[in-house]
């Protein structure tokens, strides 16, 4: 065959595996088509041509291995990872970290050190092992008497795709995937600790949008330095963002009611312009009491008042099933719903319809809420009560949120 009748045949065995199950074209002029390329095709055919003799027939483009039993088939073996270490704001100190923590070659490295005053004052430091998996798990320790024999204070082992890392505020937070979380791999489990004294204890976090987070908030804020998500920055279009993203209200006023310079902190209304109306109160800061910092809902209470979660309290911890109690003003057969979310604004928990009594006023409820995340332990969780005035939970007319721990 030669190199014209080549490329036509390759040629035309492309158009037939691309054709070949769509809808028969019209007939008309095939005859002549095929009249005119019978010199090309007459030494080609749609498929492989048998080999010559009693060989075995193998497809067009597929590598062969030899039949030779003394030739191994080998599996390419994946190389890991590397894991470099990086030491941040540390002073000279003559300390071999993977010696200090333990690691085994092949297993797990140091893969990150910070120093700093985590401990009140005392410098310490942060030091993250990295393994060499497909988990990307990392453990976390926390040495002091860096000066002198180092020794551990704390530790935290575990943490699938993980990630520790001092903040600003030098607390400890870290990121985690929950082994449970329909996203593998994804973080989506956020906690902080605080040193009290003698060993760091978890602690909750005062904002509730856009981050419910540290960890999640110094992540926003260092995109918003790069010009990303710049909204966040803005006072008005943070307060906008949580009745329509959130609260899924589609036509809203926010206005300014006060701001406070001893605290930095705005308190807005917001109106529901949408069917029911009523609306919410909200309180923001700026990050970290930094003024260049971006805006965090520290406080959301419903607009008339009458909307309250009376338990669980801000800042206590939960367990499923949780007993949750509070008030509304009555407008027919369902004062509102309760909503649980995690770290992520995924709902957790979801009460359904609370129904109300065939009263007026001021009507009181208690409801068990069940709830399932996906980690273990304890995560930063918010609570919400949306009331409304239609007798349907899907048309909120005032809102009342509170932040909690939530634990597995």
């Amino acid at each position: 065959m030669n190199t014209r009748s080549a490329i036509i045949c390759r040629l035309w065995n492309d158009k037939y595996h691309l054709t070949r199950k769509r809808p028969p074209l019209s007939l008309k002029g095939v005859p002549i088509l095929l009249l005119s390329l019978s010199i090309y095709l007459s030494a080609c055919s749609l498929f492989a041509p048998p080999a010559h003799g009693t060989g075995t027939l193998v497809p067009l483009n597929t590598p062969t291995l030899s039949s030779s039993p003394s030739v191994p088939v080998r599996t390419p073996t994946p190389s890991p990872t590397p894991i470099n270490l990086q030491v941040l704001n540390c002073p000279s100190l003559s300390i071999n970290w993977d010696s200090l923590v333990g690691t085994k070659a092949g297993i797990n490295k140091v893969q990150k050190v910070m120093c700093g005053a985590v401990e009140g004052g005392v410098l310490a430091a942060l030091v993250d092992v990295r393994y060499y998996s497909s988990d990307a798990k990392l453990d976390a320790y926390v040495f002091d008497n860096l000066y002198g024999t180092p020794y551990r204070r704390f530790a935290l082992t575990g943490l699938l795709n993980g990630d520790a890392t001092v903040s600003s505020t030098n607390t400890i937070m870290t990121a985690e995937a929950g082994p449970k979380s329909l996203f593998k791999g994804v973080q989506n489990v956020y906690r902080e600790y605080r040193w009290n004294g003698s060993t760091f204890g978890q602690i909750l976090f005062p904002g509730m949008y856009p981050d419910v987070t540290h960890y999640q908030a110094e992540q926003d804020q260092a995109l918003v330095t790069q010009g990303y998500n710049t909204w966040k920055a803005q006072v008005y279009s943070v307060v906008y963002n949580l009745a329509t993203k959130v609260f899924h209200w589609p036509n809203v006023t926010p206005k300014q009611l006060t701001y406070s310079n001893g605290s930095n902190t705005y308190i807005f209304s917001v109106t529901n312009l949408g069917v029911g109306g009523g609306g919410f109160v909200v309180t923001l800061a700026h990050l970290d009491n930094v003024l260049t910092n971006i805006y965090e809902v520290v406080q959301i209470n419903s607009l008339d008042g009458n909307t309250r979660l009376a338990s669980p309290t801000s800042g206590v911890s939960l367990t499923s099933p949780v007993t949750v109690s509070g008030s509304a003003l009555v407008a027919g057969s369902v004062l509102g719903r309760v909503v649980l979310y995690d770290d992520t604004y995924t709902i957790v928990g979801d009460s359904g319809a609370v129904p109300g009594p065939a009263t007026t006023g001021i009507a009181n409820f208690t409801k068990s809420i069940s709830y399932t995340l996906s980690g273990s332990g304890s995560q930063e969780g918010v609570m919400a009560f949306y009331s409304t005035n239609q007798s349907n939970y899907s048309i909120t007319n005032q809102v009342v949120m509170i932040k909690v721990f939530i634990t597995a």
